[in-house]
């Protein structure tokens, strides 16, 4: 049962509502008369839970619900409003079920023909098919309370009588208040009658009780996902704007993605290249004091798990190249090799064998093309080439067999041979001992089954006597550092192209917000709580950035695509960019959480809005 005890309004210093106190039944129809601004609107706002600044009690079942406004709302009140209050970007049917977006509730089924236009748009209606749809949509969720204020105001008085007959209808299951200026109406349909003047109660009338029956309904479940159907639809009310803000999301996110790529891109081409010059897995080693390295040393240390393969680099010997001239040293007919030192067991061969002899070498698949010209490398197989070492003023050659040729592109012309096997051919060929080998560097490989940098430490411990260097760690350490600030400039840039379309977005939503307040404070009206409504604010930023990043992943996706068949394809350069999903996972992440950021304004205006001067 619905109660008010003293209710006391005013508008600034003039009081509205002078100390009302009504009792209503359970069921039946009762109206509410008086002159214009006596306070009757004022008073079915507080009834309806729409107004909470007045002085007073709003009483049901005999306890408050002051401060429990939204959910006494959303659980037992209807509205028909003069004005119709409907909301134009939605459709006749979801006008109608605007209740059911936002709780579950009971309803009946359509006592009002509405076939005739319920396929038009709300801007073709006439204001008699207005009324109706907004009578629907009162009656879809059967509360409690059903307040009316001027239902009939606008039909003609044929369809005037039918909607008050309904109503009627309506009272004998649940309690009808109305108010209305057309007295002849209320006094053949009402139960019960409170007349107005100057904000008071100044005759109650009483013509007859009804005794309350259930109401004859089905249960019906919230739509699933409606905040987001509502932030759907609203986003699909203003298509060319919401199309601008998807092409401004788009080329920010694209500005960030194509940045961080390219830098990326050109980071890991770098290091490629540096690998290429001396393998990843490469380490120097030399003497704490400067003393000559061991071969037993190097065996040492080649007999550890670890370690791949051990060479040593003599101090006095250069090698000069190779060549298919044995007679004599040319420098025009040799090749020159930039890299001996490379182990050969994890290759793939490209024609040939893994060497098994001193002798014996495997060259990479770009040196044996430098080698062979225009003619196949696989017939370098089996052939003899001669290696020119220079001792002081002395240049003489070793014989080597091409045993096999690797499928490796090198940016160096490479040769691989078994461990030190150069040594002991100089040997023979220059007549040392071993007491003459002088090598105060040598470099190490680590297996690929063995972190570097954990073999790196390790080694330092063993061995304190000598110095160990990851080869190529500190240039790749320095060219990361300098990619690192170069890459922070242009994030830098990108992300104050971001931050605009941000501020973009958010001083649209909020215009978008005041533009709709009233299709806002509608929804509160029928069961939107202020959670409902940050949902859908948000759950249009969020359609609105999912659907930018649609466009972006798109976009990316064809940008690397196409790069990457120019590069190889056209120019013929060995350089190539890939999607890196883990760069568009983190740049969405951050969007969604700069777009929350954006959206305080309007969230805090859509939450906070006054409902009752919304509706005005």
């Amino acid at each position: 049962m619905l109660e008010i005890k003293h209710i006391i309004k005013r508008y600034q210093y003039q009081k509205v509502l002078n100390d009302v106190s009504m009792k209503f039944p359970r069921c039946g129809l009762v109206s509410i008369v008086g002159p214009s601004g006596c306070g009757k609107s004022t008073l079915l706002h507080i009834i309806g839970g729409l107004d909470r600044e007045f002085q007073g009690e709003l009483l049901w079942n005999g306890k408050s619900v002051r401060h429990f406004l939204p959910f006494y709302r959303k659980k037992h009140v209807s509205f028909i409003f003069q004005q119709f209050h409907l909301i134009m970007w939605l459709s006749i049917k979801n006008n109608i079920e605007i209740s059911h977006f936002f709780s579950s509730h009971s309803k009946k089924e359509n006592q009002l023909d509405i076939k005739s236009f319920q396929k038009l748009k709300m801007s073709a209606l006439s204001h008699g098919q207005r009324q109706r749809i907004a009578y629907l949509r009162a009656c879809y969720h059967n509360g409690d309370i059903l307040l009316c204020d001027e239902p009939t105001g606008s039909l003609h008085p044929s369809l005037a009588d039918e909607v008050m007959a309904l109503l009627k209808k309506e009272s004998q299951k649940r309690l009808v208040i109305l108010i209305s200026h057309d007295r002849h109406l209320v006094e053949k349909y009402s139960d019960e009658i409170y007349e107005m003047k100057d904000g008071q109660i100044e005759n109650h009338h009483i013509f007859q009780h009804h005794q309350f029956h259930s109401l004859a309904c089905h249960h019906v479940k919230r739509k699933r996902l409606s905040c987001l159907h509502m932030s759907i639809l609203s986003f699909l009310s203003h298509k060319i704007r919401s199309m601008q803000l998807i092409t401004g999301l788009s080329l920010s996110l694209l500005c960030i993605v194509f940045t961080l790529t390219m830098s990326q891109g050109l980071e890991e081409q770098i290091h490629r290249y540096i690998y290429s010059l001396v393998p990843a897995s490469g380490m120097s080693f030399q003497h704490s004091q400067g003393q000559s390295l061991t071969q037993s040393f190097c065996q040492e240390l080649e007999k550890l798990p670890a370690i791949e393969k051990v060479q040593l680099y003599l101090d006095d010997y250069e090698f000069l190249g190779i060549g298919f001239v044995m007679e004599r040293y040319q420098e025009s007919e040799v090749v020159f090799i930039g890299d001996d030192t490379s182990p050969y067991q994890q290759l793939l061969l490209h024609s040939g064998r893994m060497p098994l002899e001193d002798h014996e070498i495997v060259v990479s698949l770009s040196t044996a093309q430098k080698l062979c010209g225009q003619e196949d490398v696989s017939q370098l197989v089996g052939k003899k080439v001669y290696a020119w070492y220079q001792y002081g003023y002395e240049v003489k050659s070793i014989a080597y067999h091409i045993v096999g040729i690797s499928n490796q592109t090198t940016a160096l012309e490479t040769i691989y041979q078994r461990s030190n096997a150069y040594i002991h051919l100089l040997k023979e060929t220059y007549q040392f001992d071993d007491s003459q080998v002088n090598a105060k560097l040598g470099i190490l490989y680590v297996h690929p089954d063995f972190q570097r940098h954990e073999v790196f430490e390790q080694l330092k411990e063993q061995y304190p006597q000598y110095r160990f260097l990851e080869i190529g760690a500190s240039t790749s350490q320095k060219i990361s550092y300098t990619m690192k600030q170069v890459e922070f400039v242009l994030m830098a840039f990108s992300g104050l192209a971001m931050i605009s379309s941000l501020f973009l977005i958010g001083e649209v939503m909020f215009l978008n917000v005041v533009q709709k307040k009233k299709d806002i404070a509608i929804m509160k009206c029928f069961g939107a709580t202020s959670f409902d409504i940050m949902k859908i604010v948000l759950g249009e930023s969020f359609v609105t950035m999912f659907l930018a990043q649609i466009v972006v992943s798109f976009v990316y996706c064809c940008f690397i695509f196409g790069v990457n068949t120019i590069l190889s394809q056209v120019l013929l350069i060995d350089f190539s960019l890939s999607i890196d999903l883990r760069l568009l996972f983190y740049s969405y992440g951050a969007s969604y959480i700069l777009v929350f950021i954006s959206q305080l304004p309007p969230l805090f205006y859509g939450m906070c809005l006054n409902t009752i001067k919304a509706l005005k």
